[in-house]
């Protein structure tokens, strides 16, 4: 596995509806690393949550009820906050690659994932988008 020593002292933001996917992320991070892990387990919970403690990462589900997590993206890509319109974002969903990588793409996500994800995939994904924001950060900063 790659150098994830970047991820400590992250705050993340972990968003699904299944309360085991968002219990199991939490553990992956926090067993490992020294990352503060908020949940919410819908949209309007987690855009609270955003506008609040403004995570560095966000990790969120697509299909979730009321509002997906496109419709989530979408708010944060549209706050009047830089800072929250920038947070990078992982999407995390089952649904058919084809169908949803563009789609989250379109809405504003850094980084997108299959479910089941292979924990090792998921922190390295974490990890790079992590990096690659920092980066971009620092070089858009001089």
């Amino acid at each position: 596995m790659e150098n994830l020593q970047n991820l400590d002292g992250l705050q993340l933001l972990v968003v699904d509806d299944d309360i085991d996917s968002v219990e199991l992320i939490r553990a992956i991070f926090t067993s490992y690393y020294n990352v503060q892990v908020l949940t919410a387990t819908c949209s309007e919970k987690a855009f609270q949550l955003i506008t609040q403690f403004k995570p560095d990462i966000l990790i969120s589900d697509i299909a979730m009820p009321d509002e997906d997590g496109y419709v989530l993206m979408r708010k944060i890509r549209t706050h009047s906050d830089e800072q929250i319109r920038q947070i990078p974002a992982v999407a995390l969903t089952a649904l058919p690659p084809e169908e949803s990588y563009n789609l989250a793409q379109d809405a504003g996500f850094t980084a997108h994932m299959p479910k089941p994800f292979d924990t090792d995939d998921l922190m390295t994904t974490v990890s790079n988008v992590v990096q690659y924001t920092r980066k971009c950060s620092t070089i858009s900063d001089i």
